[in-house]
């Protein structure tokens, strides 16, 4: 049946494709799908086909290879946009991170394993490109974040109804776990304050700031509400340098007003989590053993272990119990909470650079085009996009969820929507210096409400 299923799903690519070349106003709008699929995912495995796993045979973050509806959907819009150019040159990170991983097969004990994520890497790499070449487009942006905010508001309905009709302690939403939401909120949360900042007072920009705060205080995570508060408190000072404004400083008294007002909120969700905490939780710190043991695979592994190798190796090969984790089967399978030190006893030290590479390059070109392009709506956007990816990077210093395939999508999108922008103003810029544009090349955003964001 499932073969029959993704037979299905290829015959309907080159269909879509075509309907989307020929009909400009349903392409605008099916971008809307790529900023909420991610969301939506998770709690649809069915639309994911299977090439082939080892189901939960494997202890790894990721158990097989598959293609989901998303990565078929992304091949139509691909087609559809192949003419479509992005003049950021940003493969190179990419292509060296994925070399890195490709080349911890060589070191892995199972091979097959290491294989599973470097199919999933290519996937979100191709995603990306999809994603950039739609941006280039000027209302294409736009489209996606009301898929993302869509996403969000999906989120606070599962999680609200998670936390007091199931009763759950720390709700889900639609994620596995309430750790990826805390993270993927950072990514949609942050360009839509920015954008609230620099003047847009439409109710998305309105709510989902507020809609992504409660989320963060209702799943009662230390290090999401921690990340969530300290990523408002960026977003707004590097608005506040980049632009200062009388709206701006209105919003900061505002969102002073509603934080302590919600602030119980997260107090309360705080306290019921810890008063049925596991005595466990307070005899040992796990998150440290975990990163001894990673250290202790980098140190005599200095090329890696092997891709989506690291629980594998650390249960059965010792690692994890001499670094005092608890000899349990729950703890033994786990992984250690830090993106980096993952990705460097995985693929070692070239991993580790490739890694920090490709986090870091995307954040520098949001930055960089923001601050060139002031007056520009779209450094706000940028800046917002900015902050979101710092914010996750600081994060995944207590988090691996970077690796797994529910937030690399959300972090496709952010990424995507950053060289797309980009692209965009850079464009503009090279039109003003050839005197070939004028004012028309930023006509579009000067209507409606964000033609607002430049008086």
């Amino acid at each position: 049946m499932k073969y029959a299923a993704m037979a299905i799903g290829f015959l309907g690519v080159i269909p879509l494709s075509m309907l989307l070349r020929s009909n400009a106003y349903l392409r605008d709008r099916f971008w809307i799908l790529f900023g909420l699929f991610p969301f939506v995912l998770p709690a649809l495995p069915q639309l994911d086909f299977e090439i082939y796993t080892w189901d939960h045979a494997w202890v790894g973050h990721t158990s097989g290879m598959l293609i989901s509806a998303i990565d078929l959907i992304a091949i139509a819009a691909y087609i559809a946009l192949r003419h479509q150019k992005n003049s950021i040159r940003y493969h190179l990170p990419f292509i060296i991170y994925l070399s890195a991983i490709s080349l911890s097969v060589f070191q892995a004990e199972q091979p097959t394993a290491a294989v599973f994520y470097v199919w999933q890497f290519i996937r979100i790499y191709f995603f990306v490109i999809v994603i950039s070449k739609a941006c280039t487009e000027e209302t294409v942006p736009d489209q996606f974040m009301k898929g993302l905010a869509l996403g969000l508001v999906i989120q606070i309905i599962f999680v609200v109804y998670q936390k007091l009709v199931v009763g759950a302690l720390q709700p889900t939403g639609t994620f596995n776990h309430q750790n990826t939401l805390g993270l993927v909120n950072h990514l949609v949360v942050f360009p839509h304050f920015a954008l609230l900042l620099a003047g847009r007072r439409q109710l998305q920009y309105l709510a989902t700031p507020l809609i992504g705060f409660l989320v963060a205080s209702i799943i009662a995570s230390r290090a999401a509400l921690g990340f969530c508060v300290m990523g408002f408190i960026a977003c707004y000072l590097l608005s506040l340098v980049h632009r200062p404004s009388r709206w701006k400083a209105f919003l900061g008294v505002i969102s002073v007003v509603v934080a302590s007002a919600l602030a119980p909120i997260a107090l309360s969700a705080l306290e019921d989590r810890f008063a049925v905490a596991r005595p466990m939780e307070s005899q040992y710190d796990e998150r440290a053993a975990f990163n001894r043991a990673a250290r202790a695979m980098l140190e005599d592994h200095p090329f890696g272990i092997g891709a989506n190798h690291y629980s594998y190796i650390g249960k059965n090969y010792g690692y994890s119990v001499r670094a005092g984790v608890a000899p349990v089967e729950g703890s033994l399978n786990n992984i250690v909470h830090n993106a980096y030190l993952l990705n460097a006893a995985e693929s070692g030290y070239f991993g580790l650079f490739a890694f920090i590479l490709l986090l870091l390059h995307p954040m520098y070109v949001a930055f960089r085009y923001s601050w060139v392009a002031t007056g520009d709506p779209r450094a706000a956007h940028l800046l917002g996009l900015g902050t979101a990816m710092l914010i996750v990077y600081a994060h995944s210093l207590y988090e691996y969820i970077l690796v797994i395939q529910e937030s690399q999508y959300a972090f496709a999108v952010i990424v995507g929507l950053t060289y797309g922008l980009a692209h965009q103003i850079k464009q503009a810029r090279l039109f003003e210096r050839s005197g070939a544009a004028g004012t028309a090349v930023y006509q579009p955003f000067l209507q409606g409400s964000a033609g607002s964001l430049l008086r």
